[in-house]
């Protein structure tokens, strides 16, 4: 797992791609809990969940979304209500793409967050 350092969780300095705004729920699973967790941004490295607690560092979780098969992560950061995740592989241009155009809400949650552009 590649580091993204240890900068507060509203801090963008240390993140490889810009996040965009969602709303979704999605599974997330750690040891042999169980969570559902609402996806509240989305990178193609990385996520932010609301909803669960009890995570630390580096622990490694696995992010169900719908419609694909879980995706390893790393907890880059945690608090009592939420979590920032790492990856483990990248999400392709294209999932995050699909995901976006399905999921995806108008705010923006980093420097270069583009706005969706309507279906003509």
């Amino acid at each position: 797992m590649a580091s993204i350092g240890t900068a507060a969780p509203d801090s963008f300095a240390y993140r490889r791609h810009a996040r965009s705004a969602i709303e979704m729920m999605a599974h997330l699973r750690h040891d042999l809990a169980n969570f559902t967790v609402l996806l509240k941004d989305l990178s193609q490295s990385g996520a932010r969940v609301e909803g669960v607690s009890g995570l630390s560092a580096d622990q490694p979780v696995a992010l169900s979304l719908p419609g694909r098969k879980p995706a390893l992560a790393f907890v880059a950061w945690a608090n009592e209500h939420c979590a920032g995740l790492e990856f483990a592989d990248p999400l392709h241009s294209e999932t995050f793409d699909a995901i976006l155009a399905e999921f995806g809400s108008r705010g923006a949650c980093g420097p270069g967050f583009e706005p969706f552009k309507s279906a003509a």
